[in-house]
This record gives C-alpha cells, structure tokens and sequence, in this order.
C-alpha cells in the first residue's frame, strides 16, 4: 500500500517475480485491495499469497512512532514473516525510515554492528560500484563509517562476487590530510581491521565514484542519498538533451538509426528500476529498500536482488570479523540507553504482545512513547533519518533463489531463497493467508 505506484505496481511486479523467476510471494496489505488487483492477472501455476495487514505507514510518519502505533502495517508485518522464518526476505517502497526502524525493532542488528545501512548499486564505467549509506543515517560516527566498509566489502564478496573488493571512503580530495574529524577518525579505524577480504584505498572523490576507482564508496546517509539523487538527476537531464538533439532535424533522426542499440543500453545502466532496490545492510535479516517511485518492473527487479543465502553468508562474514576486533564493536549501552536500547525495547514489548496473542492473554499496554532524552550519540534526524526512496541493481547472477520466498509489503516485494516471497498492501485483520 505505499509507495507512489502502489499497489498496482507492487502487484505487477510480483507477479511477474512469479513468473520469471519461479519465486513464491507473500504479498502484504489489504486483503480486499490485493484480490482485486490480482483478479486482473493471469495466476495460473503462480505461487503467490496474501498476508493481511490493515495499517498504513504515511510517508511523512515519524519512523519510530510507526512502530510503536501500527502493529499491523504491512512493513511490521512483513519483518514479522522474516522474524519468524516464514518468508526469506522482506522487500518495500514504503517509508524507507519506517523500513529501518521496524528492521532494527524487530529483527534488530548484527552482533557487534551499531546501525543499519543502505547499500545503492551506482552504474560504472566497468561495471557497477556499491554506495553505503545511500540514506538511512544522516548523522554517523566513525565506528559507523567503519562498520559500513565491512558490510559493503561482505556484500560485495558474497553477492556480487568479488574476491577483493576495493573499498574507499568518500572525501573532498585523495590525500589522506583532506576530509575531515569524521572522515579522518573512520580511515584510522578501518587501518585496525583484518582487511584480508577486502583492499582499502583510502579516499576517493565524487567524479571517482562513476569511473570505477572503487567496489564501495563509504559516506554518511545525508551525503550517499545527495550523491544518488544527483546522479539520477543528471541521467534524467542527459537523456532529455539527446532526445532533443536526436529529434531535432532529419540528420539527428538519421544519427538516432546509427547508435540507438547504444543508446538504449545506455538507457538501461543508468535507469534505477533496472536496479530495483537497496539491501538494508546489517540487519539481522534480509531487506530490501526500493525507490518510492517503484514501478513494476522495479519491483520485479527488487525481488530479484534478495539473494538470501549470499546475504546472509556476508553477515556471518561481517559477525565473525567484528568477533576479534571487539574494540570496533559496539558496547552495549547501560541502562538500555540510545537509540539500539530504545529499540531492543520496543523488539521485547513486540515480541510479548504476540506471545500474549498466541496465548490468548491480554496484551500488555505499550506506552505512546518510548523513554524520552535519548541520543546524545543518535540525533533525532537520524533516527528518523532520511525518508529516501533509493533503487539498488540486482547483481549479477543475483536472482531470487528458486526455493525462496519473500514479502512485499507497504512499498515492498521481495524474492528469497525459500521460493517464497510475500507482497502486501496494508489491510485491516490478520487471518490466514489466502492463496
């Protein structure tokens, strides 16, 4: 149900999920709103469900307070499914800020990892690169940008298929005296880590990201998510000028005759639904962000980038390195305080209402707020951090694996290994799941 093409688009593409890569999808939302979408496709030896979920997260809701207040939007849900193994992966074009807050609330973090991030594949001259964090931190520390090379080298090792990946942090000059506090604290702690996986280069620059010079660029969410949207800006800007310069005159129509073939794969690289979607990197789980402006073949190629097994393969790589460098974990907070604490919470309330449930007892109450005055380390802009719509291309040889199964939810569908993939539009009751 969110999302601006929702849910016809969500529904368009899981089923052509369905049908191309033979995944099973879980899709979640209103029951009534999904059956009549799906009654204008042909299912026929699809294995698609419905997961009812009567809430809906708005794209200006606080992420947080979406958690706490609706249970049963599609986006809790989903990760519910994911908690409970039923699903592989959870994919959505919703609120990306209600995305992680509900990842972390409910899946919660990686051993050792302080903050999830959003790795957005970025085309190349040779290829593609992976930029973390494309939007879900705004604010960060060191640790955080350290942490985030681990992630973006695992993934890449794993899903992508790079034996070494090159990995740089993002900076205003090469040398290693530019950047800043930040940039300067990060490179020192990524120098303490056991970089046998993957070959640190040290800083690159913006005009470096497009040329292939690194694997994974690492930034902050505020600065990835203004390098992602400027590039699909000027994407939008250059093909708009050759279109003009093509149609202009009859040499330009017969130049386009010459070089469309080229053009159109062009087209093709620089286009974010070819990409589909985001991973969500060091949750405990597999999630995938997809653009706000989804379409169904993004949502189709969203599915497609789960890859489960890889997935989470990168994060017992990610746990057991961060198991020898305890130093570059992060200490669990006393009293339960910051925004991990918060959310760890806000996971054990949720978890005992469904147990309650199960058990016919009556839920505890969950109080409106949780424990205010947190996060001096975790600013309340990041933890409602950036609402950003962020597409990330499925790697290659990435597709959904034939036995998973993954969900779409509020702006979200997803293929996983399990062959099963869930996509819901927010609806009003949770009974069982209609086939």
């Amino acid at each position: 149900m969110g999302g601006d093409l929702a849910p016809k688009a969500t529904v368009e593409g899981a089923v052509r999920a369905a049908r191309d890569f033979g995944a099973e999808v879980v899709l979640v939302g209103d029951r009534e709103v999904l059956k009549q979408e799906l009654a204008q496709y042909g299912r026929a030896g699809l294995k698609l469900s419905v997961e009812h979920a009567d809430e809906v997260v708005a794209m200006d809701e606080s992420p947080l307070e979406s958690v706490l207040a609706k249970p049963n939007s599609s986006i809790h849900v989903g990760f519910e499914l994911v908690r409970r193994r039923e699903v592989a992966a959870f994919v959505s074009a919703g609120n990306s800020g209600a995305v992680m807050a509900a990842g972390m609330a409910i899946l919660g973090t990686l051993t050792g990892v302080d903050r999830p991030a959003i790795a957005s594949l970025v085309p190349t001259a040779g290829g593609l690169a992976l930029l973390v964090d494309a939007g879900a931190n705004t604010e960060v520390k060191p640790l955080n940008l350290a942490q985030f090379t681990l992630l973006g080298a695992a993934y890449c090792r794993r899903v992508r298929q790079i034996a070494k990946p090159r990995v740089g942090i993002l900076s205003n000059g090469e040398e290693p005296s530019k950047g800043n506090e930040l940039t300067r604290a990060a490179a020192a702690l990524v120098a303490q880590f056991d970089r046998a996986g993957f070959s640190y280069i040290g800083y690159v620059e913006g005009r470096d990201i497009n040329h292939g010079k690194a694997d994974v660029v690492v930034t902050d969410g505020f600065t990835g998510n203004v390098v992602l949207k400027t590039m699909e800006g000027f994407a939008g800007f250059l093909q708009a000028n050759l279109r003009e310069v093509f149609s202009s005159s009859a040499a330009g129509r017969l130049a386009y005759l010459l070089v469309r073939r080229r053009l159109r794969l062009m087209r093709t690289k620089v286009d974010p639904s070819e990409y589909g979607g985001a991973p969500l990197l060091g949750l405990n789980g597999v999630a995938i962000v997809a653009h706000g402006a989804s379409t169904g073949w993004a949502i189709r190629n969203a599915i497609r980038a789960c890859s489960p097994e890889a997935v989470q393969q990168a994060n017992a790589d990610v746990v057991e390195l961060l198991s020898r460098r305890p130093s570059l974990t992060v200490p669990a907070k006393a009293g339960g305080k910051g925004l991990k604490g918060i959310l760890g919470r806000v996971r054990e309330r949720l978890h005992r209402h469904a147990r309650d449930s199960r058990d016919g007892k009556e839920p505890h109450a969950t109080p409106a707020h949780p424990q205010s005055g947190v996060n001096a380390d975790h600013s309340a802009a990041s933890a409602e951090h950036d609402q950003t719509k962020t597409g990330a291309a499925a790697p290659e040889g990435s597709a959904a694996q034939p036995n998973g199964r993954s969900t779409a939810g509020e702006r979200s569908g997803s293929g996983a290994e399990r062959k099963r993939s869930a996509g819901r539009s927010e609806p009003s009751a949770a009974p069982q799941r209609e086939h």
